[in-house]
C-alpha cells in the first residue's frame, strides 16, 4: 500500500479520536505483519525515562529534563543525545552511563504501563490474522523481561532487542527481523515514536507509521513524514 497516494490520510490524521491507538487498526488492516517499536510506542515510559536521565543529569550538574524539552531533542543514535545534554564522557564514560541508565530504568518499570488502547489494539491485529514483531532498541534481556512482565509473548512472533545498552541503531537488527519473516515489503508495517524509527524502515523498505505520544514530538515527526498519528 502506497500511503503517499492515500487520499483519505490528510482527514484521518487530522480526527479528533481519543487515542492513537484508536486510529492505527483502519491504516494497517491491508498489512500482514507489523513490527513495533516499544519503548514510547506501546510502553508509556517517558515520565520514567525523564526521571531516570534527571538522576544522572544533577550528579553532573548539568540542566534537567522536562517532557517538552525531552521530546525536542531526544535521539538517536543516544551517544549524540547524550552529546547534547551536556555530558562530558571523559568525566564518565558513555559506556557506564548507558549501563547505569539501564540499571535505574529497570528499576521501577513495573509501574509502568501500555499507552491507552493500545493492549486492545494488539488483541485487535492478532484476532485479523496479522502477525506481529518487536523491534526495540532495548538490550535483549531487560526486553525479555519487560514482555513476560506484560504478558506480551503470545502476541509477538518475535521480539528484537540489540545486544547491548549503548543504543547505537535498529537497523542491523532489523534486517535480521526482515530476513526471518516469510512477507513480503509491500505487507510489512513498522510503527514506532521516532525520526529513527522512519530512518531503519526507509533503510529496511518498508512502510511506517508514527505515533506522536512518545519520545519525539509530532511536530519533529511530520518534518520527516506525513503518517503520524496523535
Amino acid at each position: 500500500m502506497d500511503y503517499s497516494k492515500t487520499p483519505v490520510l490528510p482527514d484521518v490524521v487530522s480526527m479528533p479520536l481519543v487515542t492513537p491507538a484508536s486510529q492505527i487498526f483502519g491504516l494497517i488492516r491491508e498489512k500482514k505483519h507489523v513490527i513495533w517499536d516499544w519503548n514510547g510506542t506501546l510502553l508509556d515510559d517517558l515520565d520514567h525515562a525523564i526521571s531516570s536521565a534527571n538522576q544522572f543529569l544533577d550528579e553532573h550538574g548539568l540542566e534537567r529534563l522536562n517532557r517538552e524539552r525531552h521530546r525536542k531533542i531526544f535521539g538517536f543514535p543516544i551517544r549524540q543525545f547524550y552529546v547534547d545534554l551536556g555530558f562530558d564522557f571523559a568525566r564518565e564514560s558513555f559506556e557506564s552511563l548507558c549501563e547505569r541508565y539501564g540499571d535505574r530504568f529497570m528499576t521501577g518499570f513495573e509501574d509502568l504501563k501500555l499507552h491507552p488502547g493500545m493492549l486492545e489494539l494488539l488483541g485487535q491485529i492478532k484476532a485479523a490474522g496479522i502477525s506481529q514483531s518487536i523491534l526495540s532498541a532495548s538490550d535483549q534481556p531487560s526486553l525479555d523481561r519487560l514482555m513476560e512482565h506484560y504478558e506480551l509473548t503470545s502476541y509477538f512472533d518475535r521480539t528484537f532487542g540489540i545486544s547491548d545498552r549503548l543504543a547505537h541503531s535498529k537497523i542491523e537488527r532489523g534486517r535480521e527481523l526482515i530476513s526471518l519473516s516469510p512477507h513480503e515489503l509491500s505487507d510489512t508495517l513498522m510503527i514506532g515514536d521516532t525520526i529513527h524509527d522512519w530512518e531503519v524502515a526507509q533503510a529496511l523498505g518498508i512502510d511506517v507509521l508514527l505515533v506522536g505520544h512518545g519520545h519525539q514530538c509530532g511536530t519533529r515527526l511530520r518534518a520527516v513524514h506525513h503518517l503520524v498519528v496523535g
